[in-house]
């Protein structure tokens, strides 16, 4: 199974930011490309890498779902995206 997700648009600039936990799982926030933290965003994360994605709050459960269950990885994950606008297809 696929989502359509919107990718950033030049006006808005906003970014989907995925962090890779201790634990192994993963959390996301959505903020603009400015807020973006040059330090860690979550206390207890590994990495974190930006998205240049628009995800609703349904469509990012789903990606935390599928990064979480091993289905997506952060690697996978930042093939889609851009900053032009439009669409990507993301198999979760």
């Amino acid at each position: 199974m696929s989502i359509t997700v919107k990718n950033t648009t030049p006006d808005t600039t906003r970014v989907t930011l995925f962090g890779e936990l201790r634990d192994g799982s993963f959390d996301a926030k959505i903020m603009a490309e400015t807020d973006v933290p040059y330090t860690r965003c979550w206390e207890d994360e590994i990495e974190q890498r930006i998205v240049y994605i628009q995800p609703d709050p349904d469509q990012l459960k789903a990606i935390l779902a599928a990064l979480n269950e091993r289905r997506l990885t952060v690697e996978q994950l930042q093939e889609f995206g851009g900053m032009g606008g439009g669409t990507s297809e993301i198999p979760v």
